[in-house]
């Protein structure tokens, strides 16, 4: 699409004017009498009903723990034991798996 510079704007550009979403909550409190306060147009936004969810998985996830201690705790044992052995091919695996970003598990 191209613009001809010859063309001049009429003086209204916008044909449909907005709406406020404010107005019917506002309008009813401005309109009593000996009310100072007066309405504000401006822009409003409405948060989806997703942002509470991921409010609420973020505070799941803030009250798993870091560390597994019932994963973490036989293999600390194995190893003070001096039987921990991993399949070294499994951890480059992983290592190579995670640092492509596809996050496979050993």
């Amino acid at each position: 699409m191209k613009i001809d510079p010859r063309i001049q704007p009429t003086g209204d550009l916008q044909s449909d004017p907005v709406k406020n979403a404010k107005q019917s909550t506002t309008g009813a409190a401005a309109a009593k009498p000996g009310n100072a306060t007066s309405t504000q147009s401006g822009d409003t936004i409405e948060i989806s009903s997703r942002h509470a969810e991921v409010q609420q998985l973020t505070a799941q996830v803030a009250t798993v723990p870091e560390v597994r201690a019932e994963r973490v705790a036989p293999l600390k044992a194995a190893v003070e034991q001096n039987s921990y052995n991993p399949d070294s091919g499994k951890v480059a695996d992983a290592m190579l798996a995670e640092q492509a970003g596809r996050g496979a598990k050993a």
